[in-house]
């Protein structure tokens, strides 16, 4: 709010570190706030997209569209179709709501038990989907589905120009001893997937074929899961589910347990998340699953009040990421920049600085300088070895 002034338009910020043009809602009316990277704007482009997105009802759910993406949904909420420019990214089906029994032996509020996968409850077909928003920019479906004790609401969109469709979720959870799942069958079939951990990723098999393999039936990623080949590739993206599974081309995600040691109502009450399928053409390296799992986690904020654009960071490398910026702990006013590099790959980039700076060091993480860098036309020039983090200490003027 200090960097907008007046009390006419809006300011819109974006947090990472690459431009982003965001759909926003200003006055009722939906346009794209134009950010630059790691800085602000109050610049609304409110031209119509080229392609509108479409919803078309049918007879047991309906279709979402918006010339680059199509999906077809059933009344359940669950993707029964998907063609991303005309291939078809999706096996059998997708966002297929799975509920299990769930009684570990020993930690109930800790462990998931192999077994689990045997155990699965019914949750019947209590269902109903209406259209909750029709606009050239973006398009909405909201599915409400109960089961035993619960509800779920789901909001399902899809934004024009993209490829990935968003599932914000509200669930009232009033189970016990049972796990959710939410599997998407991605079509794509490959020996290992992609987990994103902190500052990179690991790969572990979609196989169960050796014992440590077997034992892997959950593991943790951060922003996303995917499966790729060497031409297409699909991910799960999410903002606060951090277990997954990934057995032959399926990723389910698990949304929500119901323990009841130590806590006997563990988890039960109001729960709001939300996760995307996302989907693209190419190898990995070209696709945009990380940036995408970044801006679902990261939105942009906004104060009211009008601001000239302003970045203050920026890097050239799209694989590049500006993670932290911070100030120094030793309390000498110094900027801390730490980026990484997150697909594996080593690189050569620029990180470039929006505001005057006087000297620039490569440091270790405790922040000691270990490496003066040449600081020329407002930047400094970077390499970084596959999944090296950098910590850049930065003495403005």
């Amino acid at each position: 709010a200090a960097l907008a002034e007046g009390e006419e338009g809006t300011t819109y910020f974006n947090a990472l570190s690459w431009p982003r043009r965001a759909l926003v809602k200003q006055n009722g009316e939906y346009g794209y706030a134009v950010l630059p990277p790691c800085g602000w704007s109050s610049e609304i482009d409110r031209t119509l997209p080229k392609y509108p997105v479409l919803v078309c009802p049918t007879w047991d759910g309906a279709i979402l569209g918006n010339g680059l993406l199509t999906v077809e949904l059933n009344r359940l909420g669950e993707i029964v179709g998907c063609e991303l420019n005309g291939r078809r990214c999706l096996g059998v089906k997708g966002n297929e709501m799975r509920l299990y029994k769930d009684v570990p032996r020993k930690f109930d509020a800790w462990d998931i038990d192999s077994m689990y996968s045997l155990q699965r409850v019914d949750m019947g077909q209590n269902a109903t989907m209406e259209v909750i928003e029709e606009t050239p920019h973006r398009c909405a479906l909201k599915v409400t589905r109960r089961f035993g004790k619960s509800v779920i609401e789901q909001e399902i969109a899809l934004e024009a120009g993209a490829s990935r469709i968003d599932f914000v979720t509200h669930v009232n959870w009033q189970e016990t001893h049972r796990l959710l799942k939410a599997a998407f069958a991605t079509g794509i079939h490959t020996d290992e997937a992609i987990n994103e951990m902190q500052f990179g990723y690991v790969k572990r098999p979609t196989h169960r074929s050796r014992p440590y393999d077997a034992d892997r039936f959950e593991v943790c990623n951060h922003r996303y899961t995917a499966l790729c080949d060497g031409n297409s590739g699909a991910a799960v993206l999410n903002e606060s589910k951090y277990g997954v599974s990934a057995e032959g081309d399926e990723i389910a995600l698990t949304l929500l347990r119901a323990a009841t040691c130590p806590d006997l109502n563990a988890d039960k009450g109001e729960h709001d998340f939300a996760y995307s399928y996302y989907v693209w053409d190419g190898p990995f390296m070209e696709s945009g699953v990380v940036r995408e799992g970044y801006e679902l986690n990261v939105p942009v904020t906004c104060a009211a009040g009008v601001a000239e654009a302003k970045s203050l960071l920026s890097v050239e490398a799209p694989n590049v990421i500006i993670d932290t910026v911070k100030l120094c702990e030793d309390g000498s006013g110094d900027m801390i920049i730490r980026l990484y590099e997150s697909k594996h790959a080593a690189t050569k980039t620029r990180l470039t600085f929006g505001f005057g700076a006087a000297q620039a060091w490569i440091c270790d993480m405790l922040e000691n300088p270990q490496q003066k860098l040449v600081v020329s036309g407002s930047g400094v020039d970077l390499e970084l070895r596959a999944f090296e983090v950098k910590t850049i200490r930065v003495t403005r003027k």
